[in-house]
């Protein structure tokens, strides 16, 4: 019993990530907060999404701004390299640490978003119920 749900959960949840109209919706909104936080703190954003079908689409759409945005990030990266290298007695191959660099982003943001997610699905909210607090689950 607890195996079928299981996996009727997880047909859910694929025909969820599967449908392209969820993709479309997600897309744009990905698309909408990266222009907005552009905006907002005066920065330089460029998105880069990858579609069910493997064709790639940037915001903003014109590559030559996403480029300048890639080539910055490139050169901060570099920056950073060398700060590290002068304080490490033994450097490594310049390819070997980028890639141990970026997989240590990337692993410290997927833990932050796992304890989001955790966060989230354990969140209890409360509304007022007439002047009473009422918990919903």
């Amino acid at each position: 019993m607890e195996d079928q749900r299981k996996k009727a959960e997880e047909d859910q949840s694929k025909k969820k990530t599967n449908n392209p109209k969820s993709y479309q919706v997600r897309k744009e909104c990905i698309k909408r907060k990266s222009m907005e936080l552009a905006t907002l703190c005066d920065i330089k954003v460029c998105t880069v999404i990858t579609g069910p079908n493997g064709e790639l689409q940037t915001w903003p759409d014109n590559l030559d701004a996403c480029k300048e945005v890639l080539d910055l990030y490139s050169q901060n990266l570099k920056a950073e390299k060398k700060h590290k290298e002068s304080s490490t007695p033994v450097p490594e191959p310049e390819e070997e640490q980028g890639e141990k660099d970026l997989l240590t982003l990337v692993e410290s943001k997927l833990a932050a978003v796992n304890r989001r997610i955790r966060f989230l699905e354990n969140k209890n909210v409360v509304v007022a119920d007439k002047g009473k607090r009422k918990r919903i689950e």
